[in-house]
């Protein structure tokens, strides 16, 4: 492992680049061939997302440079930042599905390096969207636009997603199956 200095970018804790077209959560090197569940994060930070593991260790190039302190007052001048908890799982009939979908927020001044997030609330959503809640309150409509754009890279995998999913995200409801 080298070492990395503040503020400098770590390689090691982002997914690397995926072929076109492949979910980056799903490894195949296990003996059941990658089908288990996966827990990833899509980082929202204005009008842009996209997927980011690191988030889940608090490691994302955007947090590695920030020293965090213990109340927003601190971050007067700090802009909100959302990952997004995304659990991804098997769905009936093959393939996946994004099943929970949890938004948090944290504040982060780049310019004074200082940040701010509740750590506990983080974990707490983190065990909801685990057990399939979805709640994407904290994005405007800028930021749902972002997570959608980021999710729909993989289509398919929108497609299997149960119908809280695509309700809050602002997508149509799926035709029963009887009418398709």
């Amino acid at each position: 492992m080298h070492k990395v200095r503040k503020g400098q970018v770590d390689p090691s804790c982002y997914d690397q680049q995926q072929d076109s077209g492949m979910l980056p959560i799903v490894s195949a090197d296990n003996a059941y061939g990658g089908r288990g569940a996966k827990l990833t994060a899509i980082v929202v930070d204005g009008d842009r997302a996209w997927f980011d593991e690191a988030a889940l260790h608090g490691r994302t190039a955007l947090e590695q440079a920030v020293r965090w302190v213990k109340s927003p007052d601190e971050v007067p001048n700090g802009r909100t930042v959302n990952p997004v908890w995304v659990y991804i799982r098997p769905a009936r009939g093959g393939g996946f599905q994004y099943y929970g979908l949890v938004a948090v927020s944290m504040l982060i001044d780049e310019a004074t390096g200082v940040g701010w997030k509740s750590l506990a609330e983080h974990v707490n959503q983190l065990s909801k969207c685990m057990n399939g809640h979805v709640d994407l309150h904290l994005l405007d409509e800028r930021g749902r636009a972002a997570l959608l754009a980021a999710l729909r890279q993989y289509p398919e995998v929108l497609e299997n997603s149960p119908e809280a999913v695509k309700e809050a995200l602002g997508l149509p409801a799926s035709a029963p199956a009887a009418e398709r």
